[in-house]
């Protein structure tokens, strides 16, 4: 398909049609050939993260939780919860146990 396209001092200017078949893209490459200039899309755009959420949410696969976040547990805590659980016990012997601690 060939187009006509306009040359001025503010830059090239590509038909909108031209544009359109391409589809979203970031940005083009213009190629200087001794009889032509080449333009043609260089990458194309994939769908922002918004738009994923958005079309994920749209077909029920993301839904908002009703109750809040959990807190961030701090690095501290993590080390002290693995050491514990790492010992090789089952979690419900540790539970147990915990129970059994005086508070």
């Amino acid at each position: 398909m060939s187009q006509v396209v306009k040359v001025s001092a503010r830059g090239v200017w590509v038909p909108r049609l031209l544009i359109q078949a391409w589809g979203q893209v970031d940005e083009v490459e213009i190629e200087q050939r001794p009889d032509a200039i080449i333009i043609k899309p260089l990458g194309r755009a994939g769908p922002t993260r918004q738009q994923i959420i958005a079309e994920m949410r749209a077909a029920g696969l993301i839904e908002d939780l009703p109750w809040p976040r959990p807190r961030p547990v701090p690095a501290a805590e993590q080390a002290r919860l693995a050491r514990k659980l790492g010992d090789g016990r089952p979690l419900s012997e540790i539970i147990l146990d915990e129970r059994e601690e005086p508070a």
